[in-house]
């Protein structure tokens, strides 16, 4: 079953009911909304405070919030050429001085954010950016936790292209490692 027009219908629901009034296409920063139970990932329906790890959130031009349970969600968006010229703003949930499982809001510009790529700790969809305001904060996690440093603009698209492979190819391995057995087992047994 495809989950995508429900996303769409859910997350235009959600947009309608925090309204846009706060936004003007005039202004050029927008306010991040804060998490609710309403908040809802744009991509698929998930609600974000039930999943651990940072989250991203769009402002479009409109106003219109978008909310991702993940962090490569938000990248693919702005990255995806269908988005990048709708959105105003773009936002993180920032991990300097929080737990991982922490929800409250400390919400920075994506510009501002520095990245740990490949590091071992899961998100909402597995494999995650994880997202600090501070460099440091973020060499400490990634010393703890594995993974690479890098700031908004060393995270092309062309870099991020690249760590989705790799994610999808750690997929495909661990597939095969978990089917592997099964089927060496059912050799034996013919």
């Amino acid at each position: 079953m495809n989950r995508y027009p429900l996303a769409l219908f859910l997350s235009l629901t959600l947009a309608l009911s925090f309204g846009c009034s706060e936004d003007s296409n005039n202004s050029t920063t927008s306010t991040p909304r804060d998490l609710t139970r309403d908040a809802v990932c744009m991509l698929d329906g998930m609600i974000l405070l039930d999943h651990p790890g940072p989250k991203g959130q769009v402002i479009f031009k409109n106003g219109e919030p978008h909310f991702f349970c993940d962090t490569k969600g938000l990248f693919s968006a702005l990255y995806d050429p269908n988005y990048k010229t709708k959105i105003k703003q773009a936002f993180v949930q920032d991990f300097s001085k929080r737990s991982w499982g922490s929800y409250n809001d400390r919400w920075i510009e994506v510009e501002q954010a520095f990245f740990v790529m490949d590091s071992n700790r899961l998100g909402a969809m597995g494999p995650t950016l994880a997202t600090f305001s501070l460099r440091s904060d973020a060499e400490n996690f990634a010393k703890e936790f594995g993974g690479s440093v890098l700031a908004f603009n060393e995270l092309d698209e062309e870099k991020f292209e690249a760590y989705q492979a790799r994610i999808r190819q750690q997929l495909r391995d661990s597939i095969g490692a978990i089917s592997a057995p099964d089927s060496e087992e059912a050799h034996h047994h013919h």
